[in-house]
Protein backbone atom coordinates (compact mmCIF):
# COMPACT_ATOMS: atom_id res chain seq x y z
CA UNK A 1 0.00 0.00 0.00
CA UNK A 2 2.93 2.33 1.06
CA UNK A 3 4.08 1.79 -2.83
CA UNK A 4 0.83 2.77 -4.43
CA UNK A 5 0.16 6.00 -1.98
CA UNK A 6 3.86 7.03 -3.35
CA UNK A 7 2.61 6.20 -7.21
CA UNK A 8 0.07 8.27 -6.30
CA UNK A 9 2.22 10.93 -4.90
CA UNK A 10 4.94 10.64 -7.99
CA UNK A 11 2.21 10.99 -10.52
CA UNK A 12 0.48 13.51 -8.56
CA UNK A 13 3.87 15.74 -8.75
CA UNK A 14 4.49 15.19 -12.53
CA UNK A 15 1.34 16.16 -13.22
CA UNK A 16 1.40 19.17 -11.38
CA UNK A 17 4.92 19.74 -13.77
CA UNK A 18 3.62 18.76 -16.57
CA UNK A 19 0.56 21.61 -15.99
CA UNK A 20 3.78 24.26 -15.01
CA UNK A 21 5.60 23.47 -18.29
CA UNK A 22 2.00 23.95 -20.18
CA UNK A 23 1.38 27.44 -18.38
CA UNK A 24 5.45 28.13 -18.87
CA UNK A 25 4.73 27.06 -22.21
CA UNK A 26 1.97 29.46 -22.97
CA UNK A 27 3.16 32.37 -21.43
CA UNK A 28 6.35 31.59 -23.46
CA UNK A 29 4.45 31.31 -26.68
CA UNK A 30 2.51 34.78 -25.72
CA UNK A 31 5.88 36.46 -24.96
CA UNK A 32 6.77 35.24 -28.33
CA UNK A 33 3.51 36.46 -30.51
CA UNK A 34 3.89 40.23 -28.54
CA UNK A 35 7.41 40.53 -29.68
CA UNK A 36 6.91 39.21 -33.54
CA UNK A 37 4.23 41.56 -33.55
CA UNK A 38 5.69 44.22 -32.01
CA UNK A 39 9.15 43.30 -34.48
CA UNK A 40 6.56 43.50 -37.48
CA UNK A 41 5.07 46.87 -36.77
CA UNK A 42 8.42 48.01 -36.42
CA UNK A 43 9.36 46.54 -39.99
CA UNK A 44 5.99 48.19 -41.19
CA UNK A 45 6.99 51.62 -40.17
CA UNK A 46 10.27 51.33 -41.48
CA UNK A 47 9.44 50.03 -44.78
CA UNK A 48 6.59 52.70 -44.89
CA UNK A 49 8.71 55.35 -44.29
CA UNK A 50 11.46 53.90 -46.47
CA UNK A 51 8.61 54.15 -49.32
CA UNK A 52 7.49 57.40 -48.32
CA UNK A 53 11.31 58.69 -48.77
CA UNK A 54 11.65 57.59 -52.46
CA UNK A 55 8.44 58.51 -53.40
CA UNK A 56 9.68 62.03 -52.50
CA UNK A 57 12.75 61.15 -53.92
CA UNK A 58 11.03 60.43 -57.48
CA UNK A 59 9.43 63.47 -57.06
CA UNK A 60 12.05 65.52 -56.68
CA UNK A 61 13.81 64.19 -59.44
CA UNK A 62 10.61 64.39 -61.59
CA UNK A 63 9.94 67.71 -60.35
CA UNK A 64 13.85 68.83 -61.58
CA UNK A 65 13.58 66.84 -64.61
CA UNK A 66 10.54 69.04 -65.51
CA UNK A 67 12.29 72.32 -64.70
CA UNK A 68 14.77 71.29 -67.05
CA UNK A 69 12.86 70.40 -69.87
CA UNK A 70 10.47 73.51 -69.14
CA UNK A 71 13.41 76.18 -68.82
CA UNK A 72 14.15 75.93 -72.48
CA UNK A 73 10.78 76.34 -73.58
CA UNK A 74 10.44 79.13 -71.31
CA UNK A 75 13.28 80.85 -72.47
CA UNK A 76 12.34 80.70 -76.07
CA UNK A 77 8.63 82.04 -75.34
CA UNK A 78 10.56 84.64 -73.49
CA UNK A 79 12.51 85.58 -76.95
CA UNK A 80 9.49 85.75 -78.73
CA UNK A 81 7.69 87.90 -76.66
CA UNK A 82 10.26 90.11 -76.77
CA UNK A 83 10.50 90.22 -80.42
CA UNK A 84 6.98 90.55 -80.78
CA UNK A 85 6.91 93.45 -78.87
CA UNK A 86 9.42 95.22 -80.31
CA UNK A 87 8.09 94.91 -83.32
CA UNK A 88 4.64 95.90 -82.23
CA UNK A 89 6.71 98.71 -80.95
CA UNK A 90 8.11 99.88 -84.30
CA UNK A 91 4.71 99.60 -85.64
CA UNK A 92 3.51 101.55 -82.90
CA UNK A 93 5.62 104.67 -84.09
CA UNK A 94 4.71 104.21 -87.56
CA UNK A 95 0.69 104.18 -87.03
CA UNK A 96 1.43 107.03 -84.51
CA UNK A 97 3.00 108.78 -87.58
CA UNK A 98 0.38 107.88 -89.80
CA UNK A 99 -2.20 108.88 -87.63
CA UNK A 100 -0.59 112.57 -86.79
CA UNK A 101 -0.16 112.87 -90.99
CA UNK A 102 -4.31 112.45 -91.23
CA UNK A 103 -4.89 114.35 -88.56
CA UNK A 104 -2.61 117.54 -89.93
CA UNK A 105 -4.11 116.66 -93.44
CA UNK A 106 -7.94 116.46 -92.98
CA UNK A 107 -7.67 120.04 -91.30
CA UNK A 108 -5.61 121.20 -93.78
CA UNK A 109 -2.73 122.24 -91.64
CA UNK A 110 0.12 120.20 -94.39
Amino acid sequence: MFLLVEMIREIRSAEEQAEEIKRSAHLEARRMVQEAELKAAEVYQQSAAAAEAEGRQVVAAGEQEGQGLVAPIQQRAAEEIEKIVAAARGKQEAAITMVMERIVKSYGHS
